[in-house]
């Protein structure tokens, strides 16, 4: 239950956008939103961007940052195209070069 206010109050807050370690902006629905927020420690999921239209893979890391004050739990999303080498069509030129009959 306590989780689960956590998680109303994260999502009230954030409106289901994430920012990455390289500080873009990505923006979920509520319940892909809620599968990100609950990832464990270095897990992944893949998830579709509402603001980029495409699938986006989304890893959780979560470390220790020392400060003055003794340090501080960190967590950070790292977030990557699975697909990054989709190529635009190309005009078909073998057909095109063929004479006509």
């Amino acid at each position: 239950m306590i989780l689960k206010t956590i998680f109303s109050i994260a999502l009230f807050f954030s409106g289901g956008y994430v920012v990455d370690s390289k500080l873009g902006l990505h923006h979920y629905s509520d319940e892909d939103y809620k599968e990100i927020f609950f990832l464990t420690k270095e897990d992944s999921v893949s998830k579709y961007c509402i603001r980029h239209s495409k699938i986006e893979e989304i890893n959780k890391f979560i470390y220790y940052r020392p400060n003055e004050a003794g340090g501080e739990m960190v967590t950070a999303y790292k977030i990557n195209d699975p697909y990054p080498h989709q190529d635009t069509p190309q005009q078909d030129t073998f057909n095109s070069q063929r004479p006509r009959n």
